[in-house]
Order: C-alpha cells, then sequence, then structure tokens
C-alpha cells in the first residue's frame, strides 16, 4: 500500500510538472538592432485616425515606420506648439498587433536632435531597441508581441521627462490571440500633459522643462488636444457594447478615466483578459499604463467622459460620447 502510495505521488507530481512546463510562456527570441546613415521615407499620419483601432495586418508582422520630426502642433484652441513628434502627430500613430506577431520597426530621424523609442509591449534590451537615433539616421529591430494589452510607446532619450512632455508618445495595442470577445464600437484614447511657454518674439509656445519639473501642467488633453471632444462629440450605440483603449502617456499625472452615465461592465488593468474587474465606476491608469474599459449604455443622451482628476478635467481632458 505504501509503495502504492509513493507511485502515485510521483505521478501526480510528474504530470504537475509537465503541467507547468506546458503553461510556462516560451522566451521570444532575441532582438538586434541596426542604426543607419540615412532617412527612410515614411507617409504621414492623417491625424483625425490618433481614436481609431487601425486594421490587424493580413499576416503576424506588423510593419511600423515611424519619422522622427518636429512639427508645429495645436494643443488646446490658441496654442500653436513646438512639438517633437512620430510622424507629425501628437500623440503618434496607433499601432495594432495580436499576440504572436512580429512588430518590425523602423524608425528614422529627420528631427534636430537626437530621439528614440521604448515599447512598453515589447521585451527587449534598451541598450539594443531604445537607443538614440541621431539626427540624419535609422534605426531597424524588431520584436515578437507576448502579452495582450493597451501600452504606450514614447520616445526614452533623456531626459524622458522633456521628450514625452513635448509629444513622443503613442499607443500600441495587442490582441489576445482570440480576440476581444463581442464586436464592439471602438475608441482609443491617450491622456498626456504640456507644459508651455510663450516663445519670445511669436505667437507660438514651445516645452518649458522647469514647468514639467513642477508637475503643474497647463494642458491636459486626450489625443493631443484639449476639449477636442466636447467640440465634436464621438458617436456610440445604444444597447451596444462600446470598448476603449485608454493609455496615459503622463508623463506625470495619474489619469482617473470615468464615461458619467453608466459603469464599466469590464474592465482589464493594462488591457490583459487575466485582469478582469467588473462593475468599476472609475478606473485609475498611471502613467505609463493602460486599461481596456467596456460599457453599454441603455438610452440616447450625452454620456460625457473625463479623468475625474478635475484640475486635469478641466485643463482639458474631457470629451462627450452620443448615443443614438
Amino acid at each position: 500500500m505504501k509503495l502504492l502510495r509513493a507511485q502515485a505521488a510521483a505521478l501526480t507530481a510528474s504530470l504537475l510538472l509537465a503541467g507547468v512546463a506546458a503553461c510556462a510562456p516560451t522566451a521570444p527570441p532575441p532582438v538586434t538592432a541596426q542604426v543607419t546613415k540615412g532617412i527612410v521615407p515614411v507617409s504621414p499620419t492623417d491625424p483625425n485616425t490618433l481614436d481609431r483601432l487601425p486594421p490587424l495586418p493580413s499576416g503576424h508582422t506588423v510593419y511600423v515606420k515611424l519619422a522622427l520630426i518636429d512639427k508645429v502642433v495645436e494643443i488646446a484652441n490658441g496654442i500653436k506648439y513646438r512639438a517633437w513628434t512620430f510622424n507629425g502627430v501628437v500623440p503618434g500613430p496607433v499601432i495594432h498587433a495580436r499576440v504572436g506577431d512580429t512588430i518590425d520597426v523602423t524608425l528614422t530621424n529627420e528631427a534636430s536632435m537626437g530621439h528614440s523609442i521604448d515599447f512598453h509591449a515589447a521585451l527587449a534590451p534598451p541598450n539594443v531597441a531604445y537607443q538614440t537615433v541621431p539626427p540624419g539616421s535609422t534605426l531597424h529591430f524588431s520584436f515578437v508581441a507576448t502579452s495582450p494589452g493597451a501600452f504606450l510607446y514614447h520616445c526614452g532619450t533623456p531626459p524622458v521627462l522633456e521628450h514625452i512632455s513635448n509629444g513622443m508618445y503613442g499607443a500600441i495595442v495587442i490582441d489576445p490571440r482570440d480576440g476581444w470577445g463581442d464586436d464592439a464600437q471602438q475608441y482609443v484614447f491617450v491622456q498626456s500633459e504640456f507644459y508651455p511657454q510663450q516663445v519670445k518674439g511669436t505667437d507660438q509656445f514651445e516645452g518649458s522643462l522647469q514647468k514639467m519639473i513642477t508637475g503643474i501642467a497647463q494642458v491636459v488633453d486626450f489625443n493631443g488636444k484639449a476639449f477636442q471632444y466636447m467640440m465634436n462629440p464621438l458617436p456610440i450605440p445604444v444597447e451596444k457594447p462600446v470598448r476603449l483603449f485608454v493609455v496615459n502617456a503622463g508623463p506625470s499625472h495619474f489619469s482617473a478615466f470615468h464615461v458619467v452615465g453608466t459603469l464599466f461592465t469590464r474592465a482589464l488593468v493594462d488591457g490583459n483578459p487575466a485582469n478582469k474587474l467588473v462593475g468599476v465606476q472609475t478606473m485609475p491608469i498611471p502613467p505609463g499604463g493602460g486599461s481596456v474599459l467596456e460599457f453599454t449604455v441603455h438610452q440616447p443622451g450625452r454620456y460625457a467622459f473625463v479623468t475625474h482628476a478635475f484640475g486635469d478635467a478641466d485643463a482639458g481632458a474631457m470629451g462627450v460620447f452620443e448615443a443614438k
């Protein structure tokens, strides 16, 4: 009898170990990178697409071509800002892939100073993939997406505070292998802060590093411009799910994302389905974090969305959904 028990225990242990091995994540292939002299042509990004999730590619490689560009953008009515950008837009273009896809990145520097890129969705040595690219040069590397979620990408060149505050950030959404579930109306929001000071002798503004250090933002926004969705409400359906991919670029303020008049029926911390919350009234999202948030409204009307940190909402981080 003792022998049989010992054999059973050994068999159980071996099965458990086999199960653990089967569930253990496969290590992604090593990441290598190459910097070359010269500029690679990159198609401009339409600023009207920054709240939309682009379609997935037909294959399993997502080709991401980003140009580092100095450009004047409007971050609020009357504030023309000398931004540091990816593809001439703030935030940078939304990137969309699925778990298991290869993200093939070409980063070309047309700007006046060195910049880099840091993907929160990647498993890669920063000194390899996130190295600073000098003006007139191009970086190329690739990585495999291993986890689903709503992630930030941003410039990681010091001082990172200054580079993010000046507009160098964007969202990358990685779908689970089997998708997100029900079909839904989908939007992407990137919350961020600006710390402008007027450039003497001009009607333009630039970032103030001293203001950035204090963390007292003059402008807080969704997708690069204060109050833009108050002036142009976003349509949503009645009695059908809405799915939001919300990323907080910061660089310093938490987002307290809230939709007035409803609850989040599913809230995924960092956008991972394993991190599921239900019945959430307000979702805290730290700088550098993200969430996937789902809700359904049951009658027509106007539903405001805000950060419930109302000093930031009053600085521009609010908008409206129009339910019909």
